[in-house]
């Protein structure tokens, strides 16, 4: 895999994780939609000015429109996500909506021709046990919660499998088109739970919310126009590794051996998707 897509996966990674970790905790704080609405209005802001500071070549309405569907798909996922969490099942819809995410663009960049070498492969069959044990979270039993992940990782994966269909000549045009839709749908969902600007105190940590997940999704835009969809999208749902590590490191939360085995494996696999 081509190094430079490596680094940016991984960067996107990393600033998923952090997005997460940090609007977890504003969830605590305050309604779950008003960090969404409030984060992507940002987000929003940020991908209109990166659009026009970064030249393109040419801007089809099809990139804008996959920007859209990405962003339709995604705000999916996280209402999904959020709702199964929301019901106290963690447990089991955080691992499976990771793995679903890195599944679903899996299979359409295999079914679009990509083909990884064997190291690779070896990588991605490291990767996905990986993506699970490091996002279990204690005792997983039964299904409860199940329809939730699968729902939150499809959104999640077709997020990332929209996004990458989009030109190299569009720029940042298709997060505008992501951003546009996802604040119309939490604009509405906020005006039918009647909510406003979040309360002073936490306006800084929601718009640093919004302003790494975009950091995240230029990155993650960039690794997809350099690499191949299938190990981009990899690569970059090892996100809650991160989480994990910043809820170990900042709020000293017990790391268990499950989620051990599952850092040391997404390590061997980053190592042997980035040969």
């Amino acid at each position: 895999m081509h190094a430079v897509s490596v680094v940016l996966a991984l960067l996107a990674s990393i600033t998923y994780g952090a997005a997460d970790f940090l609007g977890g905790m504003m969830g605590r704080r305050i309604p779950t939609t008003m960090v969404v609405l409030w984060s992507q209005s940002i987000g929003l802001m940020l991908s209109v000015l990166a659009a026009l500071l970064f030249a393109d070549d040419h801007v089809e309405l099809a990139d804008f429109a996959w920007g859209a569907v990405a962003g339709a798909t995604g705000t999916v996922g996280l209402y999904f996500l959020y709702q199964g969490l929301a019901q106290g099942r963690m447990a089991v819809v955080s691992p499976v909506a990771a793995l679903v995410g890195a599944l679903f663009p899996l299979s359409i960049g295999l079914a679009l021709g990509e083909r990884p070498i064997p190291l690779e492969w070896i990588g991605i069959a490291l990767a996905l046990p990986a993506i699970w044990l490091v996002a279990a979270v204690g005792k997983i039993e039964g299904p409860n919660g199940l329809v939730y992940g699968v729902i939150a990782g499809f959104g999640f994966g077709s997020f990332f499998a929209a996004i990458a269909q989009t030109e190299e000549g569009s720029g940042f045009w298709p997060l505008v088109g992501a951003r546009v839709t996802q604040v119309l749908v939490l604009a509405i969902m906020a005006r039918r739970q009647r909510l406003g600007l979040p309360p002073p105190g936490t306006r800084l940590a929601v718009a640093t919310v919004g302003a790494a997940d975009m950091l995240a999704n230029v990155f993650v835009l960039l690794a997809f126009r350099s690499g191949l969809m299938t190990l981009v999208a990899v690569l970059t749902s090892l996100y809650p590794a991160v989480t994990v590590l910043l809820a170990v490191w900042i709020l000293s939360e017990p790391i268990g051996p499950r989620q051990k085995a599952g850092l040391v494996l997404a390590l061997v696999a980053v190592a042997l998707i980035a040969v």
